[in-house]
């Protein structure tokens, strides 16, 4: 344990402890010299270590162990010598020093009793004159690795570099993290240093929502990229509240008879189907994942929108749901014959039940005979209102396998989801967001008991689910410039922690505050860079303008945006 002391608790609030450092040359052993750096004892010899640097650590005494603080800033005052005082000096020939103060600004962040055992948060806080102590990296370094519980780590502390940032991979995980910074920030970088990371595990399974296309080269041959090219998930997928989502205006008169009638058909479609009625199934419902035949169901709308049968007198009349699915028709067929919606509405390789065992190991990545770690969906030439559907699906079906995989082997099969720029798909203010947002809020809520995790990334926390991020265990924060992010992201931290946002502007790219369950104590990070590293790199304009002119190729780059594919 530290015994050098470098100064005194002057002020204490509830979430903040303000230390007046003690001048080297005047208080004898301890203190602190004008250069801000002491000399550590320490077995091999004294070890500096620089007093008052945004994101250290100090040690505050109390009764029974010490309080350890992060220190999120220092300030200087030089107080003015009086007329008098210079009266007097100039009378008795002295010579005045300037006499200055310094006191440093830090959060608590736990307590270690007198063993030097650890634990996060306090309720006991110091009084004034409590005497301060510095902190070593050694201490620092223990600390890490009690709570790391594993290997795993992002990269090295910005102000130790030698030392690994170890975390608790489990509560970063299990409790779900968002990864916040403006652009520019080292977001993709983060993102994919850690999902190479976790690749490092023999049985991980991770599937990232790419909106660039920037991650499908950046884990090799760990990776299955599912391009929106070929992607598919069957209309037979969803249940009954996606399919009615696509359909039936709520707000619509009709709306009523529409969803009554599409679930009368839609039971009687999936009970019909041949192959199902052979599947063996106790109970079919309405939202059973087995195939049925939807242009069936239009058939009927529209039979049931047309009908005239012969009145009383011989003469047809309108039938009981004449013109009650005239909109919802109108809906659908527009949805259908839009080919961005073929591979909802006309799947080429999931046309059977039966087809639905392949189609989920590709999207875990459990081929038989080629597991992938990683499932990269590639959704950067989708278009938005199809993209939000296609994640709400994917999102869906990965918890319910989740949720179905425990309640059959008793035993969680732990997926983790990346959501990459999760401000567009989960947007609290966004109607078109809904379908996307509700199923992630779902695994937000639901996920740790099946063993499901979500990891939301993005450069507008103010525009993400507050449902979402107010389940987020962890924060791994970059660099937040704009005030108002940085006031957003204050009110989702605790009291205790709330004075380090004033260092989110200062961080350098790739690096970042880690802060929540996941790591013991709020840590600054410089993120390991990723290799090999996602094509998210800024442009350099001069390197590209300083070439020679050549003849641009404007044929190829049309032919390729009206195609949607790059042959």
């Amino acid at each position: 344990m530290s015994h050098y002391r470098i100064g005194k608790a002057v002020a204490v609030t509830g979430d903040q402890v303000f230390v007046s450092l003690l001048d080297h040359d005047v208080d004898g052993p301890g203190g602190v010299p004008a250069s801000m750096t002491v000399d550590m004892p320490s077995a091999a010899g004294p070890v500096p270590v620089l007093i008052g640097q945004p994101g250290t650590f100090v040690l505050v005494s109390l009764p029974a162990g010490y309080l350890l603080c992060m220190v999120t800033g220092i300030e200087m005052k030089e107080e003015r010598i009086s007329a008098p005082e210079l009266r007097q000096a100039a009378d008795t020939e002295m010579a005045l020093i300037d006499r200055v103060s310094r006191t440093l600004s830090t959060v608590p962040v736990g307590t270690l009793d007198v063993s030097a055992n650890f634990e996060r948060g306090t309720d006991v806080m110091p009084t004034v004159n409590a005497p301060v102590f510095a902190v070593g990296a050694e201490m620092i370094d223990k600390i890490y690795a009690g709570y790391a519980e594993g290997d795993f780590s992002l990269g090295r502390l910005s102000l130790i570099p030698e030392q690994d940032a170890k975390i608790n991979l489990d509560a970063l995980l299990t409790r779900h993290a968002a990864i916040l910074g403006q652009t520019g920030g080292g977001k993709s970088w983060t993102v994919a240093s850690i999902i190479q990371r976790i690749c490092e595990f023999p049985q991980a399974t991770v599937v990232l929502f790419d909106l660039h296309g920037e991650y499908g080269s950046a884990f090799g041959e760990y990776a299955e990229v599912i391009s929106a090219t070929d992607l598919e998930l069957p209309y037979w997928l969803m249940n009954s509240e996606e399919l009615l989502g696509l359909m039936v205006d709520r707000a619509e008169s009709a709306a009523p008879n529409q969803v009554a009638k599409f679930k009368e058909l839609l039971q009687a479609a999936k009970q019909d189907d041949p192959e199902n009625q052979s599947l063996g199934l106790p109970k079919i419902t309405i939202d059973t994942p087995v195939h049925f035949d939807l242009d069936a169901i239009v058939e009927e709308f529209r039979r049931l929108d047309t009908e005239r049968p012969p009145g009383a007198q011989g003469k047809p009349v309108n039938g009981p749901l004449h013109g009650q699915f005239t909109r919802l028709l109108m809906r659908l067929d527009s949805r259908m014959n839009d080919r961005r919606y073929d591979l909802i509405f006309k799947p080429k390789t999931y046309l059977s039940s039966a087809s639905m065992s392949d189609l989920f190991r590709r999207l875990l990545g459990e081929k038989i005979g080629d597991r992938r770690k990683i499932v990269v969906v590639d959704l950067s030439s989708t278009p938005f209102d199809v993209r939000s559907s296609v994640i709400s699906l994917i999102q869906r079906c990965l918890f319910d396998f989740a949720y179905w995989h425990r309640r059959l082997k008793g035993e969680r099969y732990p997926i983790a989801v990346f959501a990459d720029e999760a401000h567009i798909y989960l947007s609290d203010s966004d109607p078109a967001c809904e379908p996307a947002r509700k199923s992630a809020e779902r695994i937000a809520k639901e996920g740790r008991k099946y063993g499901i995790s979500l990891t939301v990334i993005s450069q507008r926390p103010r525009e993400l689910s507050s449902t979402i991020l107010s389940q987020c265990g962890s924060f791994l924060c970059l660099r937040i410039s704009n005030p108002d992010d940085q006031s957003y992201v204050r009110n989702l931290l605790p009291d205790s922690v709330r004075g380090i946002t004033s260092m989110f502007s200062t961080l350098r790219r790739g690096e970042a505050i880690l802060l929540g369950d996941s790591v013991m104590m709020p840590t600054r990070i410089r993120i390991t860079k990723p290799e090999p590293q996602p094509q998210s790199a800024d442009a350099s304009f001069a390197t590209s303008w300083a070439k020679d002119p050549q003849d641009l190729d404007v044929d190829s780059v049309l032919a390729a945006w009206r195609a949607q594919t790059v042959s």
